[in-house]
């Protein structure tokens, strides 16, 4: 499967490849396939070239891999809560600001 991706889906291809052959690396060819049912040499064949189709799909939909642990936000969400904030923090003369009565 011969795919065309713009240089910015490239590059998360690569990174997505990267996540799954770090983690695979780690957790395991044969913990994998017994999870999802098949041999490990199943998953071993899978590697270079399905794992990596799979990596550009996966770029194509606009998703990256990232664990389980992290947690995603919307930067534009961010970045006016930071825009709010440092607006504030220059109106602050003093700690009796803080004050609430």
């Amino acid at each position: 499967m011969t795919m065309t991706l713009s240089p910015e889906q490239d590059a998360r291809a690569r990174k997505n490849y990267s996540q799954l052959m770090q983690r695979l690396g780690s957790v395991g060819n044969a913990a994998v396939a017994h999870a999802v049912g098949c041999d490990e040499s199943t998953i071993s064949r899978m590697k270079p070239e399905k794992f990596q189709e799979f990596s550009q799909i996966l770029a194509v939909l606009d998703l990256k891999i990232v664990p389980t642990e992290a947690r995603c936000f919307n930067e534009k969400e961010i970045e006016a809560i930071l825009q709010i904030a440092k607006t504030r923090m220059e109106q602050l003369e003093g700690i009796h600001q803080l004050e609430w009565n």
